[in-house]
């Protein structure tokens, strides 16, 4: 059974109100009677590991989106590890699927969307243009401009911002509206620290981004994002797999969803 959650973002200079649906760590391995055996016995295997009260991560998936389209969302907030692994047919089944909803989507990078189970791959960011129907040319940072406030994604799912991501980030800033941010892996926060050791032991620095092992411009970006006068009014996030919700900053929210679990999202003014 899907856990879903509701969440309000208050953005005190908003006219009009905006539905999302925020959710990641879908995992999908789906193999398509044309593949191989080879691709059949993956996609079963890794379609049970994910499973959630014995369905496969793949039918999770669709009752996800199901759910989101019954309550009318406006907008698929992804936060990555959608698919299990790299695979055509994953990003096929992926892709058909999202159009069926006819629902608007910002899709971020996760770790899983550039890895395989079957061979080494090297740079996870070899697959973008394999994306680009989902995340557009430029998967490492997104944006959509709602007018009163953006929505950006940024690929973090190697625990690195790179200069060029920061850059990007600082000038949409200078715009003067709210942002609200979209990554996979979380800020590393207070707030987080209980729930993540409760999950994955001490010191879980795997799972968060910021913390004092990662390189100056990631730490930089960090730091950026959550200074007094950033316009970041919330973050939604996943990698962690467990649904969260608390500060990042004084009075700002950040959120992490989790296999078969949603967050049900209205933004909206004072």
């Amino acid at each position: 059974m899907l856990t879903i959650k509701k969440a309000t973002v208050i953005i005190p200079s908003l006219k009009n109100e905006y539905h999302f649906w925020h959710f990641s760590d879908a995992h999908i391995a789906h193999a398509y009677p044309e593949d191989t055996d080879e691709a059949h016995a993956l996609a079963q295997k890794q379609a049970a590991r994910w499973a959630m009260d014995g369905k496969p991560s793949s039918d999770v998936f669709l009752e996800v989106l199901a759910e989101a389209k019954k309550n009318h969302a406006s907008l698929l907030l992804m936060a990555g590890d959608c698919v299990d692994y790299y695979s055509d047919s994953n990003i096929r089944f992926l892709t058909e699927n999202l159009e069926k909803t006819e629902i608007p989507v910002l899709y971020v990078y996760g770790n899983h969307e550039g890895a395989s189970y079957v061979k080494d791959l090297g740079d996870p960011k070899q697959f973008y243009p394999c994306y680009a129907g989902l995340m557009g040319e430029t998967p490492d940072f997104q944006v959509k401009d709602f007018g009163e406030f953006l929505l950006i994604a940024v690929d973090n799912s190697a625990h690195n911002i790179s200069e060029e991501q920061f850059v990007k980030l600082t000038e949409q800033f200078t715009k003067g509206v709210p942002v609200i941010l979209v990554m996979h892996i979380p800020l590393s926060t207070i707030a987080i620290m209980p729930d993540m050791e409760a999950k994955w032991g001490k010191n879980p620095t795997y799972f968060m981004l910021g913390t004092e092992a990662e390189p100056e411009m990631t730490r930089e970006f960090c730091r950026l994002v959550t200074a007094e006068d950033s316009p970041v009014a919330a973050i939604f996030a996943g990698h962690v797999h467990f649904m969260h919700a608390g500060e990042f900053s004084p009075g700002r929210m950040q959120y992490t969803s989790a296999p078969g679990c949603c967050w049900d999202i209205t933004v909206k003014g004072e």
